[in-house]
């Protein structure tokens, strides 16, 4: 039996007259007929009655249409959910990200791809950089939001997004007085940081905007969560320089300042492996430079 027969019954069982259902079919009267007579001699069930003037379905008939139609709207559906996949309408999509993130770009991607894409299943987990690169390498993930530079030759990378880094320091520092700080002015400061295992671009970007303004930072803490720099912070014990984003969200306790003149920068920035051909993947890649380019 295939399910050509199935919908050649469905279509006589509903019109109730073969031609009606041949046309219907886009087909001849005399093929339809012998198909539903094969179909009758394979399941050995007469399913409909038939004289000059009438078909009616016989009990078994009734019965055989409905299951028919139950097939047949499971192959539909089934087919509908392959293609909704294929074109990226589908699926799920694991995605890593560093928790700065959050405080910028990745909100409106994440909101813009949901409502693009509400059958698509986004299962988010927060990594440091380091971490996403290897969950990448080993299909933990799908795709990554980091903080570049990285130097990954088997991962493909691209920027999505570039803020300028900000003083951030206790409330009650006699610098956060300034409209500005000059980096200058920090290299005897002790500083929070995250690590650089954690965070490689932003740690890079700091050492070598701290060496061009005359030594490197004295770091005394080191941690994994941007969180928690601002935290310690508040605290009192160092000053650090954070993207802006994390800055325009106010914390008691810690005052944000514009560098004074050309500020370090930072990116943000996707990573995946380029012999991913997953729909749902390009699609979220396709929404995050939409986003970017505004």
């Amino acid at each position: 039996m295939e399910l050509r027969h199935l919908r050649y019954f469905v279509a006589v069982a509903e019109e109730l007259h073969f031609h009606r259902a041949a046309e219907r079919l886009h087909m001849s009267q005399p093929p339809l007929s012998q198909q539903v007579r094969a179909l009758e001699a394979e399941l050995d069930v007469q399913l409909l009655l038939r004289d000059r003037r009438s078909v009616s379905l016989t009990p078994a008939g009734a019965v055989f249409l409905r299951e028919a139609r139950r097939i047949l709207e499971a192959v539909d559906a089934a087919a509908e959910a392959a293609r909704s996949v294929a074109r990226g309408e589908a699926g799920r999509l694991a995605v890593g990200f560093v928790g700065s993130a959050m405080h910028g770009a990745l909100p409106g991607v994440l909101r813009a791809h949901r409502r693009a894409f509400p059958r698509v299943q986004l299962v988010l987990t927060e990594l440091p950089t380091a971490p996403q690169l290897e969950a990448l390498r080993t299909g933990r993930i799908d795709v990554g939001v980091i903080r570049p530079p990285v130097r990954e030759p088997d991962l493909a990378l691209e920027t999505i997004h570039t803020e300028p880094l900000v003083v951030a320091l206790p409330a009650d520092h006699a610098l956060a007085a300034r409209p500005e700080v000059a980096l200058a002015e920090l290299v005897e400061e002790p500083f929070v940081l995250l690590a650089r295992r954690e965070a490689p671009g932003l740690h890079e970007s700091l050492a070598r905007a701290m060496a061009d303004a005359g030594g490197l930072p004295g770091v005394v803490q080191e941690v994994r969560e941007m969180q928690t720099v601002v935290g310690l912070v508040a605290a009192g014990l160092g000053v650090s320089l954070v993207p802006a984003s994390v800055g325009a969200d106010a914390h008691r306790g810690v005052a944000y300042r514009p560098v004074a003149g050309r500020a370090p920068a930072v990116a943000l920035a996707l990573a995946w492996r380029p012999d991913d051909r997953s729909a749902v993947l390009h699609a979220f890649l396709a929404t995050a430079r939409a986003e970017a380019a505004g």
